[in-house]
């Protein structure tokens, strides 16, 4: 590659996005409006009170009121008043009480005499009804009261025995006892709530009115225990002392680690995505793409040339977001200094500057992601318009990536470490909490991961400029009808790579609502049986025997149905029982670090079970071979086979094992299906069809499956398998012996595998012999 070319190219596409207006005010100049403008309106709001005032209405009289020292709190409160709390709250004692105790009186009697005409003890019925009162009345009569009352929430007291109305009841008409005999009294008041927590005003006053009926609370129980003659420190818990060592600071800079990255990287995705539009699409309208692909410079270096232009725009896109927020948060929290650290300010304080180094950091390996990711996904749109369109589903792919290290508990680990966005994300929230040791520790399997993904996107990319199709698209505008007549006439032996992935997804989507619609807590044989056959049938091999038939010519080509080569059938096999001891062992690294829930390791365990109370044969029938020939013919058959078009190697094999992974239910299953997905790709590749895959994923589900059952039945093993096969507590595991020359054997033969001469396939031609010993995955084939 001349990389003279791509810095000539660079500096053209950097001097005509400069000229942009538009592009220059998005990347310079909105940041620096737009963060000291939302400081201005923080300024304005934090001048405004924020904290409505709230009523409460207190309707009857109880002795609870007395002992639990709420009467003091609401000193001064007498029917027909208000007063306003220390805290703004507005407490008030209406003199008409519309009928609220009758009718509660009314509801209580009616539960109390079903409960004695069902034979039920007077004790347990008081108990019964003080809690459902609320249900049984009629929600337009409490929104009436509410509305009477002009309050947001009605606290309602009264002693359970009382037989009398409380309308019209006050304090001077019902005389309170003196505090001994009140501490005296076993009555068991009624306390209820009533409100109408769709109003945001009610919500806040619930909040408000739990204070204080907590404390309430405390004091009717200490009251209760001083008249029986027990000590009040049988109730007191002991007193606990929080010691907090961070500083406001470390607590600050912990919450903007959070913060920071997603908006960060939101900002470098639209920075980068506007400009790779204009640079593809915006070329093809302008009709300059024609003079550039026509220059001495490859497809590669124009590729690299925009490329480098995108990720200038994205960085600095980010870095100007960075510095206005930097910039306007520390002028603005200087005015909210003295807020309390509990505060929503107090917990956000200004930025720390030694975030920005490892935000700057991230930010690099990520715009250089995202450019590539969005030069590729904007040359497949016609127009500026269309590309637009491309935005929102690219960023809600990212958007989970993104939003996954912000959830609770979300921290830098082997797992987490591995996925794309995610890695280098809590690599550098781990570097701003201080935590080197996990950070470094972590480091190399972020680094290899980044790059990885940069260079898959990177690829993408270029293929995407290679491809002729791609860059001058038909334009022309057809009907439905016309479209699908088109379709028809222009069929060929092989899907296409969109067909193919709208296969996959579609696959995906049934999966899901049929797994949801089959759901059931009750776990048999045949409801699983059923279950398995109508996914595997009617969910995958349904729709991809549909779009073969009707998206393309043959059959047989589309779903790889060609004849192998004897040898490697036998190859094929002897890897799958060579590679599963080492299948076992990666299982169980995933499960250490993605553990499964406790209800699914239930089920699971509940499904060996069941699995071990059936014959050996129906199991391998319906759970071993029956996935293994829906799969394979979806996946290695119609899906590779479309994403193989224009030699695409690399993209059939990671795409339908991605896809593959995806169909299992469960995350565990998904890692490890993606993961032998690539070798089953690989396979195919190799052997040039799915009749090997096939054997192999037969092969590897039935040693699944049988140890499974033997471990859940507790097997002994048989002679034969000493030395291969040991027992733990039951369960049947590979000896350490064969797992090491298992590896040992799997290698070679995946040796043999690759040097041997391998049947190609090219769409509409025949088949050719290909003698070079092309190595996994992406070598051309001529």
């Amino acid at each position: 590659m001349n990389w003279n070319h791509v810095r000539l190219i660079f500096i053209r596409e950097l001097k005509d996005q400069l000229r942009d207006r538009r592009t220059m005010f998005t990347i310079c100049v909105l940041p620096l409006l737009l963060y000291p403008f939302m400081g201005l309106m923080m300024l304005q709001l934090a001048q405004v009170k924020r904290q409505p005032q709230l009523s409460i209405a207190v309707v009857g009289e109880s002795e609870w009121l007395q002992v639990s020292g709420a009467a003091k709190d609401l000193s001064g409160l007498e029917s027909g008043s208000s007063i306003t709390s220390a805290d703004g709250v507005r407490w008030m004692k209406p003199k008409d009480q519309w009928g609220i105790g009758n009718e509660v009186h009314a509801v209580l009697r009616s539960e109390q005499n079903r409960a004695g005409a069902s034979g039920g003890e007077p004790s347990e019925a008081k108990g019964r009804t003080a809690t459902g009162v609320v249900s049984q009345i009629e929600r337009g009569k409490i929104e009436n009261w509410l509305r009477k009352a002009q309050a947001d929430v009605i606290l309602f007291v009264s002693d359970e025995d009382s037989e009398s109305s409380l309308d019209g009841a006050t304090a001077n008409d019902n005389p309170g006892n003196d505090a001994a005999s009140a501490r005296g009294s076993a009555k068991e008041p009624i306390v209820l709530v009533l409100s109408n927590q769709s109003v945001e005003k009610s919500r806040l006053a619930i909040l408000k009115l739990q204070e204080y009926i907590g404390r309430w609370q405390d004091g009717w129980v200490r009251n209760r225990l001083h008249s029986v003659r027990v000590d009040e420190q049988v109730w007191s818990a002991p007193k606990i002392e929080h010691v907090d060592i961070a500083s406001t600071g470390q607590k600050q800079a912990l919450v903007w680690s959070k913060i920071l990255p997603f908006i960060l990287l939101v900002w470098a995705l639209t920075g980068a995505f506007y400009p790779a539009i204009d640079l593809c699409a915006g070329e093809k309208e302008r009709g300059t793409l024609e003079t550039l692909l026509s220059s001495p410079a490859t497809r590669r270096e124009i590729v690299w040339g925009k490329l480098l232009t995108v990720m200038c725009f994205s960085v600095s896109t980010a870095l100007l977001n960075l510095t206005s927020m930097f910039v306007t948060t520390t002028f603005v929290f200087k005015q909210f200094a003295d807020a309390a650290p509990a505060s929503t300010l107090g917990a956000l304080g200004p930025i720390s500057p030694g975030l920005i180094v490892w935000l700057v950091i991230l930010v690099l390996p990520m715009s250089a992601m995202f450019s590539a990711l969005a030069l590729a996904v904007a040359s497949l749109a016609r127009s500026s318009k269309e590309g637009q369109y491309y935005l929102m589903p690219l960023m809600l792919v990212g958007f989970p990536l993104v939003i996954l290290p912000m959830m609770p508990g979300m921290v830098l680990s082997t797992g987490t470490s591995i996925v794309p966005v995610t890695g280098p994300i809590l690599l550098s929230r781990a570097f701003m909490d201080g935590e080197y040791s996990t950070a470094i520790a972590y480091l190399p399997s972020v680094i290899c991961v980044t790059v990885l993904c940069c260079l898959l996107a990177i690829r993408w990319a270029v293929k995407q400029f290679e491809n002729e199709s791609v860059l001058f698209s038909d334009t022309e505008k057809l009907t439905m009808k016309g479209w699908l007549k088109r379709l028809w006439l222009q069929r060929a032996d092989y899907p296409s790579a969109a067909e193919s992935v709208l296969c996959g997804l579609s696959i995906l989507v049934a999966l899901f609502f049929g797994r949801l619609a089959m759901g059931s807590n009750e776990l048999s044989w045949i409801p699983i049986a059923k279950s398995t056959i109508v996914i595997q049938v009617g969910l995958m091999l349904g729709p991809t025997l549909i779009m073969a038939i009707m998206l393309t010519r043959s059959l047989k080509s589309s779903l790889r149905l060609k004849l192998p080569q004897p040898e490697d059938v036998l190859y094929c096999a002897m890897l799958a029982v060579c590679l599963h001891p080492t299948y076992v062992w990666f299982a169980g690294i995933v499960s250490r670090e993605y553990p499964l829930g406790e209800e699914t390791t239930q089920t699971l365990q509940h499904f060996d079970t069941i699995l071990s109370s059936v014959p050996l044969w129906s199991v391998l029938l319906i759970l071993a071979v029956l996935p293994a020939l829906c799969e394979e013919l979806v996946f290695r058959g119609f899906v590779f086979s479309g994403l193989l078009e224009s030699k695409g190697v690399l993209r059939a094999v990671i795409g339908s094992a991605v896809l593959f992974g995806l169909s299992h239910g469960i995350l565990q299953q998904s890692i490890c299906a993606t993961v032998t997905g690539l070798l089953l790709g690989w396979l195919a590749f190799r052997t040039g069809g799915m009749i090997c895959t096939f054997v192999f994923h037969v092969i590897h589900n039935g040693l699944s499956m049988s140890i499974a059952v033997f471990s859940a039945s507790r097997l002994p093993v048989p002679s034969s398998l000493d030395g291969l096969v040991d027992t733990q507590s039951g369960a049947w595991t590979y000896s350490p012996y064969w797992s090491q020359v298992s590896i040992a054997l799997a290698i070679a033969i995946l040796f043999w595998i690759s040097i041997r001469p391998r049947k190609s396939e090219l769409n509409g031609s025949a088949l050719v012999v290909d003698s070079c010993p092309a190595a996994f995955p992406g070598t051309t084939i001529s």
